[in-house]
């Protein structure tokens, strides 16, 4: 079993496949993306390409983007403001 905590969040998986996806993902982000600037474009169209690949499973590509996207919004000291805002509007948006 495998636990990640991401915000107050914590992701409990039961599998081999997600697990490691998640870990080569959260890797590819602080290895490739990390000193870039991304543009909303940019995440569309990774989140895309990753979901609609067919290299893998489906159970890996969501294990892919969880650890991609923890990373992502890990960031440090410079969290980007406007990932926060978008979804801290989503989960206002669901919760209406």
């Amino acid at each position: 079993m495998f636990q990640q905590h991401i915000g107050n969040t914590i992701i409990v998986v039961n599998d081999d496949e997600f697990a490691h996806a998640y870990q080569v993902g959260y890797l590819k982000y602080k290895l490739d993306y990390r000193p870039k600037t991304l543009s909303d474009m940019d995440i569309y169209a990774f989140y895309v390409g990753v979901m609609t690949s067919v290299r893998h499973s489906g159970r890996y590509n969501a294990g892919y983007l969880a650890g991609w996207t923890a990373a992502l919004i890990e960031g440090g000291e410079k969290a980007p403001v406007i990932l926060s805002t978008l979804v801290t509007a989503a989960t206002e948006e669901v919760n209406a």
